[in-house]
């Protein structure tokens, strides 16, 4: 699903209107009826569970003098037409509306009289907790911080306890970077009815607090604009990674589907290769071997009989090249530790291989240390990083927004594959498209399920999938398992195993859309 710029929705509106044809005007009242739609729908879920009946519902629609408060308005009408309690309020931050809004005030007829100005502070209503506020003031063209009466609206709908459902964005948010904003001055929205394509302000943690649930909501721009357009944000959807996962034919065997290598653990940290050499056979690879510390050798074997264990000459740390040939993808990092020796060996192995890496973890570390080794990654190696490796390997913590730029950059320089770990997850490409991941749940926040996300990619990597294909399968499918599992856990529960347990009903879930 793509993610379009401010600039590219306007587009897509422009060109929908002149190539369906359709009015201006007409266009908003199909957005805007898709939003009452969900409203209608969803009213019951929206109200306190004490009021039982309709007759008590109030829905309060707050407007700005915009396109967005134009949809406010068709909704309101809507509402009203169909019987329930609205009152309107339009926030006078400018005295001209714009010509669509004008255009639906004009259909409010009677109910004009009743619709409250606020121009002041004074003028803002009580916003009753167990009501509904639409919030319809600002959409998506606004890029500077909300101030005045706009701002002071914001605030009252915020302390109100209402619950809040935002018709674009919520107001006040910016589309894309949230840097400048402050976003204190941006309605905490319950659920957001977005049109079409969700914006990237949505799926960055600095933004989490204000954007609730998301409902992409479709109201027909023109398939021709919005299959052409070119766009640098992608979310991961299910049929996007079922294209990915090839199905495996009658007569495969288990060479066709590679020889993965993990490279993992240390004393205190055996668990994190068990975890990684697991997660790597349920991701499909034929064959799986694990390089590990002789004293963690017979700790694999005895969890993993499927597994073949290479011992380094070393009882306790990575010291040592194995044989490299026999593999198609390597997988290293979780729980080596970050001793100079371990460091040497990991450069080694960057030298040596003619595979791609995917390196997570401790080998993430080392690389912080070492950034010009980055320039000598086989190619197709992918990084796993989570936001506190990431910004070692940034030079610097950056916002959400601002680590995404940062790590286009690093693939576009590098010509490697970035996985930024998080609620969102985001991976980057070497030519600079960045794939937003779409699943996953806070009971992830958990030890062990990096090390998981390391084996899936590199079973994937080691099989008949390209580095994007394994990384962008591997992060949906990670996070998938985890969404399964969470159904018979709690977010509180939920612990790195429990995914692995799940990996098979995530793959059959592809082939079920």
């Amino acid at each position: 699903m793509k993610i379009l710029s401010n600039s590219q929705i306007k587009a897509a509106d422009n060109y929908t209107i002149k190539n369906e044809p359709i009015k201006s005007v007409d266009l908003m009242e199909r957005a805007a009826g898709k939003c009452f739609d969900w409203i209608y729908e969803n009213a019951p879920r929206l109200f306190p569970v004490s009021i039982t009946e309709e007759s008590a519902w109030v829905f309060h629609v707050v407007c700005g003098m915009g396109n967005n408060g134009g949809d406010g308005l068709v909704i309101a009408r809507l509402l009203q037409r169909n019987g329930y309690n609205v009152e309107i309020s339009l926030v006078r931050f400018t005295e001209e509306g714009s010509d669509d809004f004008n255009v639906n005030f004009g259909k409010l007829g009677a109910a004009k009289k009743s619709v409250r100005d606020i121009r002041s502070k004074t003028d803002i209503p009580a916003f009753a907790p167990d009501c509904v506020v639409i919030d319809a003031i600002f959409g998506s063209g606004i890029s500077r911080v909300v101030d005045g009466v706009a701002a002071e609206t914001i605030q009252a709908i915020n302390t109100s306890g209402a619950t809040v459902v935002s018709i674009d964005m919520p107001s006040g948010i910016f589309s894309a970077d949230n840097s400048g904003n402050d976003l204190s001055k941006v309605v905490c929205a319950h659920h957001v009815l977005t049109f079409e394509t969700p914006k990237l302000s949505f799926f960055l943690a600095e933004c989490a607090p204000l954007v609730g649930k998301i409902h992409v909501l479709d109201i027909g721009l023109h398939p021709d604009f919005m299959r052409d357009v070119e766009v640098v944000h992608n979310v991961v959807t299910p049929d996007m990674v079922a294209a990915f996962h090839k199905p495996r034919q009658r007569f495969s065997h288990k060479g066709t589907f590679g020889h993965a290598l993990i490279i993992a653990g240390s004393p205190g940290k055996w668990g994190a290769a068990v975890l990684a050499v697991k997660a790597c056979m349920r991701a499909g690879a034929g064959l799986v071997s694990v390089h590990i510390g002789k004293a963690g050798g017979q700790m694999v074997g005895n969890h993993l009989p499927e597994a073949m264990v290479l011992a380094d000459e070393s009882d306790t740390h990575f010291s040592n090249l194995p044989d490299l040939s026999p593999f198609s993808a390597i997988g290293v990092g979780p729980g080596i530790g970050t001793s100079s020796e371990v460091a040497a060996t990991l450069k080694l192995l960057i030298q040596e291989s003619k595979v791609p890496l995917v390196l997570d973890a401790d080998a993430l570390n080392i690389l912080s240390e070492n950034k010009t080794w980055l320039a000598f990654l086989p190619k197709g190696s992918i990084l796993t990083p989570h936001p506190g490796e990431f910004a070692r390997l940034a030079g610097e913590k950056l916002s959400h927004f601002a680590a995404i730029e940062k790590q286009r950059e690093l693939s576009q320089k590098h010509q490697i594959y970035i996985l930024l770990k998080g609620a969102h997850s985001s991976l980057s490409l070497p030519d600079g498209q960045v794939l937003i991941n779409s699943t996953g749940n806070p009971g992830m926040a958990s030890a062990g399920m990096g090390d998981t996300l390391t084996g899936i990619i590199t079973g994937f990597l080691a099989g008949p999938c390209t580095s994007m294909e394994a990384a962008a399968l591997g992060m949906y499918i990670h996070g998938k398992a985890g969404d399964l599992a969470l159904k018979s856990q709690s977010h509180e529960s939920l612990i790195a195993s429990d995914l692995i347990d799940h990996l098979g009903l995530a793959f059959k879930s592809l082939h079920q859309i």
